[in-house]
């Protein structure tokens, strides 16, 4: 649907009943599962015109006025398609009629991808989270609100198994980002729900056919082995809503467990732990000096030396981080 969205509802009052309802169940969400007050906050809300901007738009704009808070429309044109710049425009005109604030910024990111050596897809996406970051930093914003839904989450859990993430990053991405300040409100929130809650309120929304092409990983996914799960178990994306929220849990209670463990761990700490707890240990250490994912695989060789005392051996691991097994234990140290 691509028409201009202009005879819609500019309150939550307005709202029929069903769809009132359903914003103030996505507040609670907001508030109960993320942990995120929406109250008379301000919020830069990830506006691309697609069904899930569109929909976060509108939601967060009613409660906004509900809570006597503040949003800002933050859209980036790629100028990857030929409709680029209409939907920029249709974007534009949305905000315009609702007294929203817009902001756009143009960027050329198949240039970008090849002045940086990166594919299009990151590129576009770095390029994209800059930009909400710096509205929001110009803007004294107090977070940002993007549109991922249930099945963005599905394809994630199933991009990070290809990728052979561990528990519980395996659970999919983060509903609230705290040091990005960044959160997901409709991230449990099937698209179908989202479809039906702009078309009954007469709202239309822009349609990017570069969606179905098969040239980025994530398109791959979802039209082709995403359906075979959902064809294996039609239920698939409520499991994986499941494990998100079990993977949420771990992780509040492991990065709790490791939040002081120091850059030097003891051999008698090491003694005294199960190996699950050393793992998540060495990670939680070189995490605290410095940014760079740890692999695994490092992990397990890193225990396995340790455990074998090859005093003087020296693991590296990205960003010029290195742990070094030592007489007293393991050493995490980074040159920056």
């Amino acid at each position: 649907m691509t028409g201009a969205s202009i005879d819609i509802p500019h309150s939550l009052q307005e709202l029929p009943p069903k769809w009132a309802h359903f914003c103030l169940h996505i507040e609670q969400f907001v508030r109960d599962e993320l942990f995120f007050e929406l109250g008379q906050k301000k919020l830069v809300v990830a506006f691309s015109g697609g069904v899930d901007s569109t929909a976060l738009l509108l939601c967060l704009y009613y409660l906004s006025q509900k809570n006597n808070g503040n949003i800002i429309a933050a859209h980036l044109n790629h100028q990857l398609r030929p409709e680029s710049t209409d939907d920029a425009v249709w974007a534009a005109n949305l905000c315009s009629h609702l007294g929203i604030t817009y902001i756009q910024k143009d960027v050329d990111v198949a240039s970008l991808a090849e002045k940086m050596g990166i594919g299009v897809e990151e590129a576009g996406r770095n390029a994209r989270y800059n930009f909400f970051h710096s509205v929001k930093d110009d803007n004294q914003a107090d977070a940002i609100a993007v549109g991922h839904h249930l099945g963005d989450l599905c394809e994630d859990v199933l991009m990070r198994l290809i990728r052979g993430t561990g528990w519980p990053g395996l659970s999919g991405m983060e509903g609230w980002d705290e040091k990005r300040k960044l959160f997901r409100p409709f991230l449990l929130t099937n698209k179908g729900k989202l479809e039906a809650f702009l078309s009954t309120i007469g709202a239309t929304w822009r349609e990017d056919l570069s969606n179905s092409d098969q040239a980025w990983t994530r398109n791959r996914v979802r039209c082709t082995l995403l359906p075979l799960f959902l064809k294996e178990n039609p239920n698939f994306p409520k499991s994986i809503a499941r494990l998100w929220k079990l993977g949420r849990i771990d992780k509040a209670f492991w990065d709790d467990f490791t939040a002081e463990t120091p850059s030097t761990i003891l051999h008698k700490t090491l003694e005294s732990s199960h190996q699950a707890v050393r793992l998540r240990m060495y990670k939680a250490a070189l995490d605290s000096i410095g940014k760079g994912q740890a692999l695994a695989d490092t992990l397990f060789k890193l225990d396995e030396a340790w455990q074998e005392n090859r005093v003087g051996v020296v693991f590296q691991f990205p960003n010029e981080k290195t742990a070094t097994i030592t007489s007293s234990g393991v050493v995490f140290s980074s040159k920056h």
